[in-house]
């Protein structure tokens, strides 16, 4: 059986979303395209898996690899469940080394200088709305809300308050539902593209929108701007759970997000390192100590490790005893 009708399978008995299918179809594709011949059922063994990780690995990042075997694996049990495969050994398949860098976001006046940039974007959609104004209403939306970018393009008018200044829709990753609050910038700028009438608020797909990002940044490298690889409109989700964190703290700013795990994942892929709170001082062991004779008591161990060696001097202590 070939891993194309596998998928087609997996994808009819359960109940995923298009994104996660097209990965799985993806991945089947770059796996036959690795052996130069359509992928069949016998051609998941560990060896195969393991020769087609390690060639990918050379090209793309450790977390692009994960995806991939993650996919490839989801084939393999159902194939074990349904068809009687034997199992695979997850010791034997290649496990890539994910690396976690420090997060990044863009600060408040980065978001203001990309603002102004925004204006001098030319240009119009097809629906007739200025790029400029598109811009600029995703930008203060997006930073206002920190909505992943699939949502904001699955944004509707109907989701949102402009009298109330509230927004409530459904989540596309995690299917759960969220609310967030809309500033007075963000309502002035809808209000700009509120014509001509139409069910999204930002009618555009990935690849449209993709084409605006490109050419926001283009302009904003000739001003000076200056961002990190990888970095996109993106960033402003990124940028709304710092500005919230060092406001009200870790646990706000996952729920601001519409997280369901708690505040291990905004920590980790979203806050600004800069922004998090560094190690804490424990308060001194010299503390309550009040004579000389209980300090001198502690023996060499004081002597050494904070007055230097040598005996410890009542002119030593006096400037150094923590009172």
């Amino acid at each position: 059986m070939r891993l194309s009708e596998v998928v087609q399978q997996v994808a009819m008995e359960c109940d995923l979303q298009d994104c996660t299918v097209d990965q799985y179809r993806l991945a089947v594709s770059r796996f036959s395209a690795w052996l130069e011949k359509p992928s069949e059922d016998t051609d998941l063994t560990t060896d195969n898996l393991n020769g087609f990780l390690c060639a990918l690995q050379k090209r793309v990042s450790a977390r692009t690899v994960r995806n991939y075997r993650v996919s490839l694996t989801r084939m393999w049990n159902y194939l074990s469940e349904r068809y009687g495969k034997e199992p695979y050994n997850v010791r034997r398949l290649r496990r890539p080394k994910m690396e976690n860098r420090p997060v990044v976001s863009w600060t408040t006046e980065q978001v203001t200088e990309l603002l102004k940039i925004a204006l001098d974007l030319p240009g119009k959609l097809r629906c007739g709305i200025p790029e400029r104004d598109f811009s600029i209403a995703w930008i203060w939306v997006a930073y206002d809300t920190g909505l992943r970018p699939v949502d904001l393009r699955l944004l509707r008018w109907r989701d949102i308050s402009l009298t109330d200044r509230t927004l409530a829709l459904t989540q596309h990753k995690t299917g759960n539902p969220h609310s967030a609050l809309l500033s007075e910038n963000s309502i002035a700028a809808l209000e700009r593209i509120r014509s001509p009438a139409r069910d999204l608020v930002f009618p555009l797909s990935k690849g449209g929108c993709r084409r605006i990002e490109l050419a926001l940044f283009r302009l904003a490298r000739a001003a000076g701007f200056c961002r990190n690889y990888g970095q996109g409109l993106g960033t402003l989700r990124k940028t709304h759970a710092t500005v919230i964190y060092r406001e009200y703290g870790e646990a706000a700013a996952a729920e601001s997000l519409g997280h369901v795990g708690g505040v291990r994942t905004v920590r980790a892929s979203y806050i600004d390192h800069r922004a998090i709170q560094r190690g804490r001082l424990p308060a001194s062991p010299l503390n309550g100590i009040k004579s000389c004779q209980r300090l001198l008591g502690l023996g060499g161990i004081i002597r050494l490790g904070l007055f230097g060696t040598g005996d410890l001097s009542l002119r030593k202590l006096r400037k150094h005893l923590v009172r």
